[in-house]
């Protein structure tokens, strides 16, 4: 009885410790993690994710481009490409690291990266 009770709390743990930041801006309890977007033009969105304190830069990126991702599939589309309006920078690759992307750390060590997103079918 005392390892079912054991197993059973510790899976338990297992859950609240399981990695819940992917989830839109403001869904939970944690409201200053998450991904925003909204429409900036025909087809053409701008990207946001916020990652938690405990969010490595890169992962903060993935969450990001996993976004852009969804919201183009939602949207019809089967890909995308990622702008930088401000440079007018293209990068067409879904699965490589970009050099346009804006990176804004808050004084809580949060990070942000922020893109314009072009929904298209290839």
């Amino acid at each position: 009885m005392r390892k079912i009770i054991l197993l059973s709390l510790s899976a338990l743990l297992s859950a609240c410790v399981a990695d819940l930041s992917y989830r839109k801006l403001g869904d939970t309890w944690a409201s200053n993690v998450g991904y925003t977007d909204f429409e900036i033009g025909n087809n053409k969105y701008k990207v946001s994710y916020t990652g938690g304190v405990d969010n490595t830069p890169s992962t903060v990126m993935k969450f990001a481009y996993q976004r852009a991702k969804e919201l183009c599939k939602e949207k019809g589309f089967n890909d995308y490409v990622a702008t930088n309006t401000e440079s007018g920078d293209k990068q067409t690759s879904m699965h490589s690291v970009p050099s346009l992307v804006r990176v804004d750390f808050d004084t809580k060590s949060q990070t942000t990266y922020s893109f314009d997103v072009e929904c298209k079918n290839k």
